[in-house]
């Protein structure tokens, strides 16, 4: 009986042991997570030398050398492509570089681009001609289209689940242009918060792509033209007063596969191209806006007796881009998180220089501070930690998606994203402890451990926890959700400079962003050497 308790005693003490040196290992984490350091490494980044991080330009290799060299510094190894050797025949290495190294196409509108409006009038056809950057303009695709299909009108071509609000109804989309308007309804504004908006606009797309639809017609009621006036130096003496747009967004980009991508058309025409295709079918748009509710659906006539003829001009380009991977082995390969955030801005044009210093300057440094405190703690985790900056996010989740399509590990043993993107701002000034939590709903132990670490020690957040079947977002972590693999995120405000040249390192909230690494690191380390 002595023995017994003797023995349980033994297990107590090394239980109690253990647990002290947990804790130990996490504060000499939280102990590397430093406000200088944050500020140092968020100031360079998103300095004018770096010229906005776009993908395949200067700023974007300088920023992932300066990244490269911190990870390599903090004893994160390399884990992007294999090094080729110095011999004649170029072979592969053993030993990893930090680069995940690949290519992303560039599409640009050409000068030949053609609309037509067919309508069939008794045993004859009539056809009109829209005119090129006047009432129509080309979201282009990356290869050449000719086309001709019937259009279908989707008022808004907005659905909500929420409020069961379905602007397609039973419509079929196959094989047809849907016309819709810009924007939503009035009434999204009054029962939708934007975040929701935003997401219901995304579902939208996705519902008429994998419906089948050939393309989106939009247009906006109130535009005349698509192309403003030419500037009138007389009437408009301060061009420059003007919010800037980054050049980035005259652009498409995708990533080479094995068929071509962007098949979706996207077509914007001009209000007078608008009434010109709904002319004789019955469509009334004003009665639409006014009328469109989601308790009280507004019927219409939605099909249109006339077809579209479509015939693109492309020039398309090859850029080369790199993600920066590095790897924290753990005691199993076989179970890996993933930490990443996206490095790339929005570049430079007309004068300006987009900084992005909350988007994702405070990601990337964020992610570089969670590599710093992991390797800090003297100890390897239980899982292997891949410690990942995406390039190419600003176009379409680009970095990300490659390291889906060709990870460094087996995709199958990734059990985890947790992806930053815009961690520094505050909610508004009179919520400066609020954050979203977006995870999934299938593993409520992520808002348990939250809860536990954000009063052990001490971080005070006030967290909206919004687990979901589909974790919502338009960044990095949906590669992941798309994979099947879970995903968490904490995202604090979405402030007025967001796509500006204004989003500078001195807008940053630095007790937010902090708040933000710290509580992520406890949470990563917990999750590290835990089952989940």
């Amino acid at each position: 009986m002595e023995k017994k308790i003797i023995f349980t005693l033994l297990i107590l003490l090394s239980a109690g042991r253990i647990g002290l040196t947990q804790e130990a290992f996490i504060e000499k984490g939280l102990q590397a997570i430093t406000t200088d350091a944050i500020k140092a490494q968020l100031g360079f980044l998103s300095s004018d030398w770096m010229e906005g991080r776009e993908a395949g330009r200067k700023g974007e290799l300088i920023s992932s050398d300066y990244i490269a060299s911190l990870l390599q510094l903090y004893g994160v190894k390399p884990a992007g492509d294999y090094l080729r050797g110095r011999d004649f025949e170029n072979s592969l290495t053993g030993t990893r570089s930090y680069f995940q190294n690949f290519v992303i196409l560039k599409s640009l509108p050409g000068d030949k681009n053609i609309l037509r409006l067919k309508t069939t009038n008794g045993p004859g056809q009539i056809t009109y001609e829209f005119i090129h950057n006047l009432d129509f303009a080309i979201n282009t695709s990356f290869h050449p289209v000719e086309t001709e299909a019937p259009v279908i009108f989707a008022g808004y071509g907005f659905r909500n689940k929420k409020t069961n609000y379905n602007d397609f109804g039973t419509m079929d989309l196959k094989g047809k242009f849907v016309l819709k308007m810009s924007g939503y309804p009035d009434w999204a504004d009054r029962q939708l918060s934007m975040q929701e908006i935003n997401e219901s606009i995304m579902d939208s797309e996705r519902y008429m792509i994998e419906a089948g639809a050939l393309g989106v017609i939009e247009f906006n009621p109130s535009a005349r033209v698509i192309t403003q006036v030419q500037d009138n130096v007389l009437s408009d003496p301060s061009p420059n007063e003007r919010l800037p747009q980054s050049d980035i967004y005259k652009a498409r980009y995708a990533l080479p596969g094995s068929s071509f991508p962007g098949k979706f058309l996207r077509i914007n025409i001009s209000a007078r191209a608008a009434e010109e295709v709904l002319y004789g079918t019955g469509i009334n748009i004003p009665e639409y806006i006014e009328k469109a509710d989601p308790d009280h659906p507004f019927s219409f006539p939605k099909i249109i007796p006339k077809s579209l003829y479509l015939k693109t001009d492309v020039k398309v380009s090859s850029i080369k881009v790199r993600n920066v991977i590095g790897v924290i082995e753990g005691k199993n390969n076989n179970e890996i998180i993933v930490a990443g955030a996206h490095y790339d801005h929005l570049g430079k044009s007309n004068g300006y220089i987009w900084n992005g210093a909350d988007d994702n300057g405070s990601g990337t440094v964020g992610i570089l501070t969670l590599a710093k405190a992991l390797m800090a703690t003297g100890r390897k985790p239980e899982k292997t930690i891949v410690i990942a900056l995406w390039t190419a996010e600003e176009v379409g989740l680009l970095g990300s998606r490659h390291f889906v399509q060709n990870p460094s590990f087996p995709l199958k043993n990734i059990k985890l994203n947790l992806n930053f993107d815009m961690i520094s701002r505050y909610i508004s000034e009179n919520e400066k402890e609020g954050v979203v939590m977006t995870y999934n709903k299938s593993h409520p132990y992520f808002r348990e451990i939250t809860e536990k670490n954000l009063k052990e020690y001490d971080i005070d957040l006030d967290v909206d926890y919004q687990p979901s079947d589909d974790p919502p977002g338009g960044t990095d972590h949906r590669s992941f959700v798309e994979a099947g693999i879970p995903v968490m995120r904490f995202k604090p405000g979405h402030r007025e400079e967001y796509h500006t040249p204004f989003d500078e390192a001195g807008t940053v909230d630095w007790d937010i962003m902090e708040k933000i690494i710290r509580i992520s690191f406890t949470n990563l380390w917990d999750l590290a050497n835990n089952k989940f």
